[in-house]
């Protein structure tokens, strides 16, 4: 993930604020940023919803398609996520800026949630072998 590097003044500044219980917009180090969820905001698919935080907007959508289960796993469905960094968040995803963070974003939320722990993978399987459902996740 890209590095961020802060100045040793930064450093005071952030230390500061963490004992005066203050935070650079105001809030105190306990407080949260008002969050809004809405459901059902893309018509084309089969669940979605935007998750607003502060100034940050994440919108998903997610898409059941019938598929083949992988061979190794006959009796299961899976997951396919696709993040894309919108160049609208910042000048650094301008052209192809945001790929590598949207890349290692969807390889993060495959080991999250393609487990047997996260979700039933098994409740996915149509017929063992020869028919699951596959899940694409969009998240932008």
């Amino acid at each position: 993930m890209a590095t961020v590097q802060v100045s040793e003044a930064e450093k005071v500044y952030i230390l500061h604020g963490i004992r005066d219980d203050l935070r650079v917009d105001g809030r105190g180090c306990e407080d949260y940023r008002h969050m809004e969820v809405e459901t059902d905001v893309v018509s084309n698919t089969d669940g979605s919803a935007k998750v607003t935080l502060g100034h940050t907007a994440v919108l998903v959508g997610v898409k059941a398609e019938i598929g083949k289960p992988k061979p190794m796993i006959p009796n299961e469905g899976h997951l396919e996520f696709f993040v894309d960094c919108s160049a609208n968040a910042t000048p650094e995803f301008e052209g192809r800026g945001g790929e590598e963070l949207g890349t290692e974003l969807s390889n993060t939320l495959y080991k999250v949630f393609n487990n047997q722990h996260s979700l039933d993978l098994r409740s996915l399987c149509i017929s063992p072998g020869e028919h699951c459902w596959v899940l694409y996740v969009d998240v932008l």
